[in-house]
């Protein structure tokens, strides 16, 4: 990975990424048209939230995905004998918040 400091005028860095996987490549692509930005644009909106700056706006559809991936791993976990409650996450979800 290569970066450059933020530019004086615009206060924005450059960052060149190099041996992305053509699979990870593609679904940045098609996140970016299913959202309106450039792959640039989606790389950072992807940055953003992770990092935890700006929005971290999801569409219904990416939800329901997040959702399906909880469910699905939820079952892993029954398949493999091992039970966890809402109360159980939700006690998880509050430890350490005030």
């Amino acid at each position: 990975m290569q970066c450059s400091c933020p530019d004086m005028e615009t206060g924005m860095a450059t960052i060149v990424l190099k041996g992305i996987p053509a699979d990870l490549h593609r679904r940045l692509e098609l996140r970016a048209r299913a959202s309106g930005r450039s792959v640039s644009g989606e790389v950072i909106a992807c940055l953003e939230s992770v990092v935890g700056t700006g929005p971290a706006i999801r569409t219904p559809e990416e939800v329901r995905h997040l959702i399906e991936e909880a469910r699905a791993f939820r079952g892993r976990l029954a398949a493999k004998g091992v039970s966890i409650t809402d109360e159980e996450i939700t006690a998880w979800k509050r430890q350490g918040r005030p």
